[in-house]
């Protein structure tokens, strides 16, 4: 049943605050993952932006709440960046953040909504919201995001609260209808839609579920896909079914890699702790491989880990963010998922009494450009519920030995992930400063798409419509920098989830273009993708190739620039 603040407020005072025994480490074959603080891996690399405060805002002078604050429950957030119009009209970037603010008990969910205009360095104040799950952007320009619990409406049927928005809105204003879920199996109640939704090109969406059925009673992972913008989801597949007695899979992250598979990461209950295990669809969610547990590159020890995200960058990098014990990231190079590297703690807030204490390990993470991503997290598990309706705070007592003190607060950290070469050369700031021009037919826009103009090929966004568009194909895109270069390396993504072609050339005087220094034939991008080449010059010119099938609103044919890099020898 729900426990608003308000009673929450009065069992407070009988509410137990007992603190668990035992060993601030897990051992038994599990990860000890290194800490932020004492390694400087190569692939992560943490800015110089130090931890910062979401809520409470503004930041609390002291280091431990009043008991009244710390009724004040913020907890589970998550966190998306949004491609928007400005107030002027112009292209922008907004990053909303939502947690949770009710007990931790399947009660009627109350959030609250926080939102950065530069960058998520700062957030404004917090304000109620519909949200409990991030946010994407349709391929129609809306913006469509799902509620957490779904309720079994018979055998077979179950009802999932869906909220969308027009992009006109900037997201502000949620329309909530129900979206009906089918599956073949018998359905018993419980289960949970949890993960940031995914887009095919096709315009299929896709949403994680994790569901009990009578014949093992047990919750598996699921996927479910909609063919009609949300209205309805049909079981598409099994992610992962409970193998032995005692075990279930729930939490599960999806992303759509490098290659077009579908990668999920999924939270495996039963044992000692929560692990996790990864699997993979080449059929678009149809068929899984068998979960198998998930590891680190170069160990033999078990993942341990709740809530799993997955983020693929703009720059092609695979980003893995989960926590329990603590709150860490890891990173897939080759933006696949098929070997994890350099993990490590980015947030913790221990007591020395039990490495579970503290921080839930719910995580959200998105994108800001292409290799600098958000990552946000709570700073102390909000309070559950007991049968006598008193406060449990087992997992954040109120015993004052946190290293980060006994607030409920949303924290968030900026990193940046090394680009897979040096001499990255900023084009949007040589642009911004006029040392570099555009010379291009890619210039169509449409109603409702600010972000479809020649500039949006160099903002660092990989969303389908920040693409430079030419109307009818193919196109011409060229680059006049402001002196000779050495390039080593050109990245590109051509048009999202489609097969394209391009060919890159470089010129000394503009004028003479000479053979292609690179060629790309029929290829599928989901991110850019980088080649090495070997080319001195002033000026570069991308043509790209005539793509058939295109979306209505612009033709029948085109060609999409969506995003642009150059490396070069420094």
């Amino acid at each position: 049943m729900p426990v608003p603040r308000a009673v929450v407020a009065a069992v407070v005072a009988t509410s137990a605050l007992p603190v668990t025994t035992g060993s601030p480490q897990a051992g038994g074959g599990y990860c000890a993952l290194p800490d932020d603080s004492q390694v400087s891996p190569p692939n992560l690399i943490a800015t110089a932006s130090s931890l910062g405060w979401i809520h409470p805002n503004p930041p609390p002078a002291r280091r431990e709440p009043s008991d009244l604050e710390r009724l004040d429950f913020a907890g589970f957030p998550n966190v998306s960046v949004l491609d928007v119009a400005g107030p002027d009209g112009r292209p922008a970037q907004k990053v909303i953040t939502t947690f949770t603010t009710n007990v931790d008990k399947v009660v009627a969910l109350t959030s609250e909504a926080a939102v950065s205009t530069d960058g998520g360095v700062t957030f404004g104040s917090s304000a109620a919201t519909p949200l409990r799950e991030s946010p994407i952007e349709l391929l129609d320009g809306s913006y469509f995001a799902t509620e957490y619990y779904q309720k079994r409406t018979g055998p077979h049927t179950a009802r999932l609260g869906v909220l969308t928005s027009d992009a006109a809105d900037d997201g502000e204003d949620w329309l909530r209808s129900a979206a009906t879920l089918r599956t073949p199996d018998e359905l018993l109640s419980g289960g949970a839609a949890h993960g940031t939704p995914v887009q095919l090109a096709d315009g299929t969406i896709l949403i994680t579920v994790y569901a009990r059925y009578r014949d093992t009673g047990a919750y598996q992972a699921e996927v479910y896909a909609s063919a009609d913008g949300g209205r309805t989801f049909e079981r598409r597949g099994v992610i992962a079914r409970p193998e032995e007695a005692g075990y279930a899979y729930t939490e599960a992250a999806l992303a759509q890699v490098m290659d077009g598979s579908l990668l999920a990461v999924i939270r495996r209950d039963g044992g000692t702790y929560a692990t996790l295990s990864q699997a993979r669809s080449t059929d678009g969610g149809r068929t899984w491989t068998p979960p198998a547990g998930l590891r680190f590159a170069g160990t033999d020890c078990v993942v341990r880990g709740v809530a799993p995200r997955l983020l693929l960058m703009p720059g092609g990098t695979l980003v893995l963010s989960a926590g329990r014990p603590d709150n860490w990231l890891a990173v897939s190079r080759d933006g696949l998922g098929q070997e994890w590297q350099q993990p490590r703690v980015t947030y913790h807030n221990r007591d020395g009494v039990w490495d579970a204490h503290g921080s839930s390990g719910y995580t959200g993470v998105a994108a800001l450009g292409p290799h600098r991503l958000i990552q946000v997290f709570d700073n102390c598990k909000i309070a559950g519920v007991r049968p006598d309706h008193s406060l449990d705070e087992t997992a954040c007592p109120a015993h004052g030995r946190f290293e980060q003190g006994g607030w409920y607060a949303i924290k968030r950290g900026l990193y940046d992930v090394a680009p897979p070469a040096p001499g990255r050369l900023d084009l949007a700031g040589l642009l911004r400063r006029g040392d570099l021009k555009i010379a291009t037919t890619m210039r169509w826009t449409g109603r409702g798409r600010p972000h479809t103009r020649p500039e949006a090929a160099l903002d660092g966004s990989t969303g389908y419509w920040s693409s430079a568009v030419a109307a009818g194909g193919p196109g011409e895109y060229v680059l006049h920098l402001d002196r000779q270069y050495r390039f080593t390396m050109a990245g590109l993504s051509l048009r999202p989830g489609h097969p394209a072609g391009a060919r890159v050339y470089v010129s000394r005087d503009g004028r003479a273009w000479g053979k292609p220094v690179l060629t790309i034939h029929d290829r599928t991008d989901y991110a850019l993708r980088h080649e090495a080449i070997d080319a001195k010059g002033r000026h570069v010119k991308i043509v790209v190739d005539r793509s058939d099938d295109c979306d209505r609103e612009i033709g029948p044919s085109c060609a999409m620039l969506n995003e642009i890099e150059l490396y070069a020898a420094t």
